[in-house]
């Protein structure tokens, strides 16, 4: 067999691997275990959020004007697992709390009629040392 055929074959398969297994794991309850649901329009209100474009939520959560006081580090990321699913993480680590040391949020958005909409929102904690788990997860900090 010829090593381009096959070198093109991998390549072919990988690139279906990675497309597929997102598409896969939105909308399933393991993309949403250990999250604690929340209410989307509270979220909406609580971060004045205005936009509904995905990359225009990312980009005003990442620059939002919460205290950063002790923060460590702030990071977004945004996938589109298909063309009408969005999917924003937002992670804080950090936070001038004494009990709560991040915190993660998990928006999941939708195209429906040519506007986007948040379908569902989870959120995460870590806890700051002798104060709760340690690992992220939907529990509350003592």
């Amino acid at each position: 067999m010829n090593k381009s055929i096959v070198k093109r074959s991998l390549f072919f398969l990988a690139l279906f691997t990675c497309i597929q297994l997102p598409i896969a794991a939105i909308g399933q309850p393991a993309a949403r275990s250990g999250y604690e649901s929340i209410n989307p329009k509270q979220f909406v209100a609580d971060g004045k959020i205005t936009v509904s474009n995905p990359k225009d939520i990312a980009a005003k959560l990442f620059s939002s004007e919460e205290e950063s006081e002790g923060r460590k580090s702030d990071q977004i990321s945004l996938e589109y697992p298909t063309r009408e699913t969005a999917v924003i993480v937002h992670t804080v680590i950090g936070l001038a709390d004494d009990s709560v040391a991040g915190m993660r949020h998990r928006i999941e958005l939708r195209l429906r009629q040519n506007k986007w909409e948040i379908v569902w929102i989870g959120r995460q904690s870590k806890c700051q040392p002798n104060r709760g788990h340690q690992n992220w997860a939907s529990g509350r900090c003592n």
